[in-house]
């Protein structure tokens, strides 16, 4: 068993990491967070954990689901570039998760600018609702949005009007 002194209690870690203990445990069952040891039926970290921690919620903040995360920590640790392909993919979706933020924007400073009391009768917004409906009216189109959400079983809320 570890240095017991070194040892952090699981409350403790969830104090230092600004996380409830139950998602703590919740990044145990996801194979991403071990205990160092148990004592007492409590758990108790390493202190190397609340840095594992943060590395998660960058991971999570940067789009990276728990399993993902999971195969990214698992390459790192085997020194492996097998996680290249899967940050690459994860820089191609934050790109589109960005043109969808930035049109996004761009609709509400319109909207906050426009001159018409009634956004729906304002030309420019007619003219972007027209051209979202035109794109996902195209044969073959693929509303990726979509199918994200049927994968990770949650959406990003973002306004896509395609190019």
């Amino acid at each position: 068993m570890s240095d017991p002194s070194r040892l952090i209690a699981i409350g403790e870690l969830a104090r230092r990491t600004g996380l409830a203990s139950s998602a703590l445990r919740y990044y145990e069952r996801a194979g991403l967070l071990s205990p160092t040891a148990r004592a007492g039926g409590r758990r108790y970290y390493g202190s190397s954990s609340a840095e594992r921690v943060a590395l998660i919620q960058l991971c999570q903040d940067a789009g990276f689901t728990l399993r993902e995360i999971r195969a990214l920590v698992t390459a790192w640790s085997r020194r492996s570039r097998l996680w290249a392909p899967l940050a690459k993919a994860k820089l191609r979706e934050l790109d589109t998760r960005i043109a969808q933020a930035e049109r996004a924007k761009t609709l509400v400073q319109h909207a906050l600018a426009c001159p018409h009391r009634n956004l729906v009768t304002c030309p420019n917004f007619r003219a972007t609702l027209k051209a979202y409906l035109d794109l996902r009216q195209r044969p073959g189109y693929v509303d990726e949005n979509a199918a994200r959400h049927l994968m990770q079983r949650r959406g990003n809320g973002a306004w896509d009007v395609g190019q």
